[in-house]
């Protein structure tokens, strides 16, 4: 006997698993500023990626040439935002700072971090 499949819930915004793990504090600053890059309003932002990870150092997966950085486990986020089109690779690190990573420049975080 072969039972029938429910199909999966399928979660809104305010309850996707998505945005979960960054803190609204450090969220808030990133979709302004992915609204200003993009020229839009924040309503037409559409978070891709939004995690708590471990960058495996000081450049938060996104080194810059000739910079040097520390060499230790960074905890963070690791923010992902489409607009218009365009795709805004933000990084954050310790304090909530962040800053947009240059496309082709980022590398993924060393893990997703257990909270």
């Amino acid at each position: 006997m072969t039972l029938p499949e429910t199909p999966a819930p399928t979660p809104t915004a305010e309850t996707s698993p998505v945005r979960a793990d960054v803190p609204q504090g450090i969220l808030t600053p990133i979709l302004n500023e992915a609204a200003v890059l993009a020229k839009v309003p924040r309503e037409q932002l559409s978070i891709v990626r939004a995690e708590a990870v471990v960058w495996n150092d000081g450049s938060l997966g996104c080194p810059e040439p000739g910079m040097e950085y520390t060499q230790a486990l960074v905890n963070g986020y690791w923010v992902v935002i489409n607009a218009a089109g365009q795709t805004y690779d933000f990084r954050v690190g310790p304090g909530g700072s962040f800053r947009l990573c240059p496309e082709g420049r980022g590398h993924a975080p060393l893990q997703s971090e257990v909270r």
